[in-house]
């Protein structure tokens, strides 16, 4: 009992912690949106990305340009029924898209790509699971446009499940 207490109040903090996103201004250049089409290989951005990605103005994220698609890599091999299946089932238990009204943001690259970040121990689970949550956000804001208001929901799932892999980390199940 005084572990699952311990644990959520962990999640609490983690999710107290966690950036506010404004539907607001992208900062990037038409140009470089539009010059970006795919995330490239594992663990690489393109310049382009970099300079999309969302970054932090005190507390408040700035909503990144429609830039984007996180593609499933190459190298990814899906099979839920292998001897490492966690680790090739795409979003393991929780869905491989946000479901919403009219399209939903595909979340099978980020999750395949988190995945291969593991297996081929790229970064620190911690880096992982931070690159996963930036990659989830990216699929979202690429999906939907700022002012549509299935992107906060889109980003604040993105939230639950960069929580639910970092608790998965410290504390396996």
């Amino acid at each position: 009992m005084r572990t699952s207490s311990r644990l959520w109040k962990v999640l609490l903090a983690a999710l107290l912690a966690m950036p506010l996103v404004s539907g607001g201004a992208a900062y990037a250049s038409t140009e470089a949106a539009g010059s970006a089409r795919s995330t490239g290989s594992v663990g690489s951005a393109t310049t382009a990305q970099v300079a999309l990605a969302p970054k932090a103005v005190g507390r408040t994220v700035v909503a990144a340009a429609r830039c984007c698609h996180i593609t499933i890599p190459s190298n990814y091999v899906y099979n839920p029924n292998g001897p490492r299946a966690s680790l090739h089932d795409y979003c393991t238990s929780s869905p491989d898209e946000f479901p919403s009204p009219g399209g939903n943001a595909d979340f099978r690259g980020s999750c395949a790509r988190h995945d291969l970040c593991y297996e081929f121990r790229q970064q620190s689970r911690l880096g992982c699971d931070n690159q996963f949550r930036n990659h989830l956000v990216q699929e979202c804001t690429y999906k939907y446009a700022w002012y549509d208001p299935r992107r906060v929901a889109c980003v604040d799932t993105a939230g639950i499940y960069w929580v639910a892999v970092v608790a998965n980390t410290l504390w396996p199940f």
